[in-house]
């Protein structure tokens, strides 16, 4: 039973059925069709998007952690395991930090022939925060890089791929230039958050990110929760950034006990780029004492 196996027992008992002669060709398709297709699987949702987007309409890109899923308790799905298996493509987080690939990815490239792309790869990492997708500088290597790999794989569809990615990188100069006016402003302020994730906009913009997790998951105990309202009140903050693949309950407790309120903010949407934005001006809010985050995002 697949509850009783450890993840290891359960990623062997997975490579079995995926290698076991089922078809991987997508249902509906011609042979020829499928194979004109590059096949991409990424890691996590916001990474899949940034694929879509580079890609120039040549790939189908599967995202191994579906939206909503916590990287800290995931197993994948067989239909997932078999997209990863038959990858033309696959595009990590590779940060060493991220627990969900180095307990699943070896044994579900090692069946397959895929090219790998690092999203950790020529970018400055956080040793202790894997959330690489939430940097602008790591996105915009990791989309180069991606570009260059569709580039190799389908030449013919070199002139949609410049296209898409000059797109892209245009609004990434946008994103910069309205976190440069929003965080800028904030430099040496703290944010208050449930989980970690926001490393990469703090280190850049010179902000400090007060935890409740902090260390990323687990349960955070009555002194614990009393060191962060503690902290909290000295600087003013009452609201809690939270997301939605934790339980909020640690947040809800705190944000009360201040006088604030959660504030939902998902650091693994797959439309990046407005989520993004949204947490430029959500953590901008927060760096001034006891103000409150908007909850629309820049465009």
């Amino acid at each position: 039973m697949r509850h009783s196996m450890s993840a290891r027992g359960w990623m062997r008992y997975l490579i079995a059925c995926a290698a076991s002669g089922l078809s991987l060709t997508p249902v509906g398709c011609a042979p020829g069709e499928a194979d004109a297709r590059l096949r991409v699987v990424a890691t996590v949702a916001p990474i899949a998007a940034l694929v879509d987007r580079v890609s120039g309409g040549v790939a189908d890109v599967t995202v191994m952690i579906p939206p909503g899923a916590s990287p800290v308790t995931y197993e994948p799905a067989l239909s997932r395991v078999r997209a990863a298996a038959s990858a033309d493509l696959y595009v990590s987080v590779g940060h060493p930090a991220f627990s969900w690939e180095s307990t699943w990815l070896a044994g579900l490239l090692e069946q397959g022939d895929a090219v790998v792309i690092s999203g950790s790869e020529d970018c400055a990492i956080l040793p202790d925060d894997p959330h690489v997708w939430l940097s602008l500088s790591c996105m915009r290597s990791l989309a180069e890089s991606v570009a260059e790999a569709v580039r190799h794989a389908r030449p013919e569809a070199a002139e949609s791929i410049a296209a898409s990615l000059a797109e892209l990188l245009s609004g990434m100069d946008h994103m910069r230039v309205v976190a440069d006016s929003v965080l800028g402003p904030s430099r040496g302020g703290t944010f208050l958050t449930l989980h970690p994730a926001w490393g990469y906009l703090a280190e850049e913009y010179e902000l400090r990110q007060l935890a409740i997790l902090e260390h990323g998951s687990g349960d955070a105990g009555p002194a614990e929760l009393a060191r962060v309202v503690g902290e909290a009140r000295q600087v003013g903050l009452v609201n809690v950034l939270v997301q939605p693949q934790f339980s909020a309950e640690a947040a809800v407790l705190v944000a009360q006990e201040l006088g604030g309120e959660p504030i939902g903010l998902d650091p693994l949407a797959r439309d990046w780029p407005a989520s993004c934005l949204r947490a430029v001006r959500v953590l901008g809010s927060q760096g001034g004492p006891g103000q409150r985050p908007q909850s629309s995002c820049a465009t």
